[in-house]
């Protein structure tokens, strides 16, 4: 299913057959606050190559919205088919295990080694943030091969032997697509990469194909014109690529994608299409707090999409961090930046065990002796 907005509704029915063809479905019309009305459609079981849009045109300001017209000549990308089962694209053994996953059949729980003092102690100052027992036994054994006799040391060794920390270097070749739940800080996160990058005197090229979620044109552009950066809205997979195409960026390339479900095969099958238009990275956004199971979900869901690292956000909003921290776990992501402040300007941190170890103590007397 995919989502068209335009200043009414027969315009944005024409849209959605543009891009879908002529067996679209019209699945849901809703009124948008700046006035606009957001058409969700789906295409029928047979639906026409949808066509590729003309050669953006760029006004006086920033923001360019890619008309929709169609070329001669355009090829089809495999991913622009959404009706396709989601079985097509991901293999039948790989949606078993997402299925298992989802479910909720039990895991093998970590054993805890409670057998001395210093495990205790350790175990005792992670419970709080609401960790697994699965990943504080991975810290605490961890742990367990510090060589200096440290609380703060002994919990960063713990953190390096069991995530890998690996930041993510924003290259044109390598575009990034943000991915994850409406409200985990994606846009956010978006600009603040823009913002390092500029910062090092490069270039940003930020996409928002999420351009259904109330206010979201609006925050880009907040974020694009505060930041001196172009931005771009792309409503469907082909108008990505009519922007890659058209101004070849030679800096960061991100693209901020719509809130997902981690349920819903059409959703990922939509997903797959942008994806396929940027040829990139797929990096998972999650809030530090939250449901570990609902997060372990997604987790689950976005290994199998492919996604191998993470980003963790709004650390500052809360005293808990486990629910982001035991789904990374889980799902053996790879942990990329922390963001623990609102201000764009001051960007994503790159994850390390020093900075985690002391975020997990901040508040609390930690005595393992």
């Amino acid at each position: 299913m995919m989502k068209f907005i335009a200043s009414n509704v027969d315009a944005a029915k024409s849209k959605a057959k543009r891009a879908l063809g002529d067996h679209v479905v019209i699945v849901s019309v809703r009124n948008l606050p700046s006035g606009d009305v957001e058409v969700s459609a789906s295409n029928g079981p047979a639906p026409a190559a949808p066509p590729l849009p003309v050669e953006p045109k760029f006004g006086d300001h920033t923001r360019q919205v890619f008309d929709e017209a169609p070329l001669r000549g355009g090829a089809q990308s495999t991913g622009a088919r959404l009706n396709e089962p989601l079985e097509q694209k991901f293999a039948q053994d790989a949606l078993a295990r997402l299925s298992n996953d989802l479910s909720g059949r039990p895991q093998n729980a970590g054993a805890i080694d409670m057998s001395d003092r210093t495990a205790r102690a350790m175990a005792d100052a992670l419970r709080p943030h609401n960790l697994s027992d699965e990943l504080i036994a991975a810290i605490v054994n961890g742990a367990r091969k510090a060589e200096i006799e440290d609380d703060l040391h002994r919990l960063e060794k713990g953190l390096a032997e069991t995530f890998d920390f690996a930041p993510v270097h924003f290259s044109p070749m390598t575009p990034i697509m943000l991915v994850g739940p409406t409200g985990a800080g994606k846009t956010s996160c978006g600009a603040k990469i823009a913002a390092a990058a500029l910062n090092k005197g490069s270039t940003a090229f930020i996409m928002s194909a999420d351009v259904g979620r109330a206010g979201a044109i609006d925050q880009i552009k907040a974020y694009g014109d505060a930041l001196g950066a172009d931005y771009y809205i792309t409503e469907t997979p082909h108008d990505v690529s009519a922007a890659l195409r058209s101004k070849r960026p030679t800096g960061v390339v991100v693209l901020d994608t719509p809130g997902v479900s981690p349920y819903d095969p059409g959703d990922f099958a939509a997903l797959k299409s942008f994806q396929e238009a940027t040829n990139g990275e797929a990096v998972l956004v999650l809030p530090a707090s939250g449901d570990a199971d609902e997060f372990k979900d997604w987790a689950a869901a976005f290994r199998e999409f492919g996604a191998r690292r993470i980003i963790i956000t709004k650390f500052d909003a809360t005293r808990r961090i486990g629910g982001a921290l035991s789904a990374a776990f889980a799902g053996k992501f790879a942990l990329a930046h922390f963001s623990q402040t609102p201000f764009i300007s001051e960007g994503l941190l790159d994850a390390t065990p020093e900075f985690l170890a002391r975020r997990l103590l901040s508040g609390r007397a930690m005595r393992m002796n």
